[in-house]
């Protein structure tokens, strides 16, 4: 699901999320893999993002890491990978820290999902998030709105294209 398209004017840069550490881009964000595929989170702190990948690892996505990703860059496109510090766990807000079950070292990014605290459009235009001229697809996710079975569901089939 990872796009190359040099032209989309309206990408939003991941690299305004996080800093550089090395050659890598660290995020504040959370990442999971879902058959094979990279989902990185990105939000504001208790914005839902470790509660959304608990959902996708419901559906049987795996944790990269809980609240920090590395985003390297290569010719094949973009990869989500765990820090060297990341502990199997994950956040659960109220509830404590769970153990995370079977956790992926590195997965291709396919699908970038930002949480936002506001209406999401019923039909919204797509739209992509890049880095270092790669692209990959990003959603606007209201918190408070169920949408993990949708995430799935895209993961497994794909978007229609809009008329």
């Amino acid at each position: 699901m990872a796009e190359d398209r040099g032209n989309f004017a309206n990408a939003l840069d991941l690299a305004q999320f996080g800093h550089m550490h090395g050659a890598a881009l660290r995020l504040h964000a959370t990442a999971v893999a879902y058959e094979g595929q990279g989902v990185l989170i990105l939000g504001a702190s208790g914005a839902g993002k470790s509660s959304l990948a608990l959902d996708l690892m419901t559906f049987g996505a795996e944790l990269i890491c809980d609240d920090a990703i590395l985003l390297e860059a290569d010719t094949e496109g973009l990869t989500l990978r765990a820090p060297p510090e990341r502990l199997p766990m994950i956040e659960a807000r109220g509830i404590g820290l769970l153990n995370a079950g079977p956790l992926v070292d590195q997965a291709a990014l396919a699908l970038v999902l930002h949480l936002q605290d506001m209406p999401q459009p019923r039909l919204p235009a797509t739209r992509m998030a890049m880095w270092r001229g790669h692209f990959a697809r990003l959603l606007g996710v209201n918190a408070r709105v169920p949408q993990t079975s949708a995430v799935v569901h895209a993961l497994r089939h794909g978007f229609a294209p809009l008329a």
